[in-house]
């Protein structure tokens, strides 16, 4: 009997020693977590810095791409339309071009699916949430 009881002293050990090291498992992986957020954060701001520097530049140079555009139609066309013809081509280019086109959709999936999650725990119908427009 005494055999038994130094058994179950020796299993309540080995459970406090597992929860501990799975302790000290889960506190290693939120600094792992905070220092790889912190990595991810400095390089996020040198990305959007050399953005913020580019994007004036490129758009300085699309300007001057479309005077070059209306100056070398001018003598044809006269100036006034050339210019209004390089203004209109720079436009349409503009409108075309859709940013952050996938992520929207990939919010709206998200969303639909934390939705239809959300239906089946309650037994209630899946909401829209009003931003859909749908």
């Amino acid at each position: 009997m005494y055999k038994g009881k130094e058994e179950s002293d020796g299993i309540i050990a080995l459970v406090k020693e597992t929860a501990d090291g799975f302790g000290h498992l889960i506190a290693e992986h939120v600094k792992l977590a905070r220092l790889e957020l912190v990595a991810d954060a400095k390089a996020s701001g040198r990305k959007i810095a050399v953005i913020a520097l580019i994007v004036p530049i490129l758009f300085v140079g699309y300007a001057l791409a479309c005077v070059g555009l209306a100056m070398l139609l001018a003598p044809s066309l006269g100036a006034a339309y050339a210019f209004f013809l390089a203004i209109a081509i720079a436009a349409s280019r503009l409108r075309r071009v859709h940013p952050l086109n996938e992520t929207a959709q990939e919010v709206s999936r998200s969303v639909e699916a934390i939705a239809a999650v959300g239906a089946a725990t309650n037994g209630a119908p899946a909401r829209r949430l009003p931003a859909e427009g749908r």
